[in-house]
């Protein structure tokens, strides 16, 4: 279960600055404000083709969290985070549903945005450290460009992506593809897409995965905050004699006074 959970995530731990120079490229960071406060609602979804399983979704998982910006240097950034309500699905025989509400986590990440350490401070259920903290990690390859950027610019980006298949601590590396797709009325619109390629080792047997990796972020420039996050990963697993297709959906979105 812990492997499925690592392709979950949620990287709601980070708050963004920029500089606009004269030649128009904006470098972008993070430098959230001390004390700053965001509420997010995260979803994840996974399916897959498998004759073994009921028709519907694998795995669900649905979080609503506050994180709070503890300290923001050149250094690096200290969040915590607080997962106030969760519920999960799962038709994977075996999998037992876990709780993670009330799952508090200390972050620390680069100005970039690149994951540093998650650490769980108290856990409202007994496995919510060792399925709490993949579920942020599962996601850190929402990074900001090395150097300054323009509207239409592209750069690329190796990145250690953990494997939602094939036993635990099984990563891949991720050449990603990122564009600033847009920045305007104070926002910066950033795609990404990779292409994924591994081999695994499902209890012993060895097996393969092929596919792609690809997603967007919206971030709120004037207030330093991301305001939606989306990732969709659609792979396909050849282990046994078998090729089984999987498709898991990410979705983390700022939750507004009204929500």
């Amino acid at each position: 279960m812990k492997p499925v959970l690592r392709g979950v995530g949620a990287a709601a731990m980070i708050s963004l600055a920029f500089a606009l120079p004269v030649s128009g490229q904006t470098l972008l960071r993070l430098a959230p404000p001390d004390g700053q406060e965001n509420r997010y609602d995260f979803f994840m979804e996974m399916t897959m083709e498998n004759p073994m399983m009921p028709p519907g979704p694998a795995l669900t998982l649905r979080a609503r969290m506050t994180q709070t910006i503890l300290s923001a240097t050149e250094e690096g950034i200290r969040a915590g985070a607080v997962i106030d309500s969760s519920s999960m699905t799962s038709a994977i025989p075996g999998a037992n549903s876990v709780d993670l509400s009330g799952s508090a986590f200390t972050i620390e990440m680069d100005p970039r945005g690149r994951l540093q350490n998650v650490v769980a401070d108290e856990a409202g259920d007994s496995n919510a450290q060792e399925f709490g903290e993949p579920l942020f990690e599962g996601t850190n390859f929402f990074w900001l460009p090395e150097a300054e950027v323009a509207a239409g610019d592209s750069w690329t980006e190796t990145v250690p992506v953990p494997m939602a298949v094939g036993g635990p601590a099984q990563v891949t590396d991720v050449e990603f593809t990122y564009t600033l797709s847009s920045l305007e009325d104070g926002q910066a619109t950033i795609t990404f897409s990779g292409p994924v390629e591994s081999s695994i080792d499902m209890g012993g047997m060895p097996g393969s995965i092929s596919g792609e990796l690809s997603g967007s972020m919206v971030v709120d420039l004037a207030e330093g905050r991301y305001v939606l996050q989306e990732s969709l990963t659609k792979l396909e697993m050849a282990v046994g004699g078998m090729a089984i297709p999987m498709e898991t959906t990410t979705t983390l979105e700022l939750v507004t006074d009204s929500g």
